[in-house]
């Protein structure tokens, strides 16, 4: 495992699990079409928490993610809770090219659709999902609000504490540099763990698309969907465009 790979996992592992799954778990179900036997297509799905725990569900789950290492987590977690979704390793700009199934519910969660390259590609991977669904299906995407990053000036993410593969602990920084704005954003994330006894540092960037409503809005009526509601958490409570950090959405087609 590659120091960067490693360093992907602690941070996985930081992540209390068990509270964001009760969290998240009640909302996503009950996007879920009522039917017999129900398929879940999991995009960017890390190291497989939700695909899991839909699988303990009795749902037929696919789960994608372009890391190897992600991938092999998410397997050897399945096989620990004694179920067997199938597990890819794609780009999810390549859903169409490596599952050609129909679902009654996609995700994308954490973030991860502001990952993209471009307002276009996102455009592009939206027309796939919609294409991908069957006729009463639907999409749950949780994404970051920067009408309200910006408005609030918001830059720096509370540290976080998880642990090597061998036991040592390590801290995660995080903040955003406005480098583009209002079209995206660079997301820096440093890692601090002690090397020989000696505090070291490693750097990573990452570019994050400036989601915002009005711009999911668009991208989703445009891709086909005909119902699509934004909530500021799992609990539905209402979407203020100016207040709320998250912007929780439920796309029906």
């Amino acid at each position: 495992m590659s120091s960067f790979d490693e360093i992907s996992v602690a941070y996985d592992n930081s992540i209390d699990w068990k509270s964001r799954l009760e969290r998240e778990m009640p909302f996503i179900l009950s996007c879920i079409p009522s039917s017999k036997r129900v398929r879940i297509l999991d995009i960017a799905c890390g190291s497989g928490r939700h695909s899991v725990a839909l699988a303990l569900q009795g749902f037929e789950v696919v789960g994608i993610d372009h890391s190897q290492t992600m991938i092999q987590i998410a397997r050897n977690h399945a096989i620990e809770m004694g179920v067997s979704p199938t597990f890819i390793v794609a780009d999810m700009t390549q859903i169409r090219e490596n599952t050609s199934r129909r679902y009654d519910l996609v995700i994308c969660l954490g973030n991860s659709f502001a990952l993209l390259e471009n307002v276009y590609v996102l455009e592009a991977v939206l027309r796939d999902i919609f294409d991908l669904l069957e006729e009463r299906g639907s999409l749950v995407l949780q994404v970051l609000n920067f009408e309200e990053i910006h408005w609030t000036g918001f830059r720096t993410f509370p540290t976080k504490t998880g642990k090597l593969s061998n036991g040592e602990d390590i801290t995660f920084a995080r903040l955003f540099e406005h480098t583009n704005y209002p079209t995206s954003s660079t997301l820096v994330m440093s890692a601090f763990r002690t090397v020989d006894r000696a505090w070291t540092s490693e750097v990573s960037t990452q570019k994050v698309l400036n989601l915002n409503f009005d711009l999911m809005r668009n991208v989703l009526g445009e891709a086909g969907f005909k119902k699509v509601e934004f909530y500021s958490d799992y609990m539905r409570n209402p979407f203020d465009r100016k207040y709320s950090r998250n912007m929780i959405i439920h796309a029906a087609k």
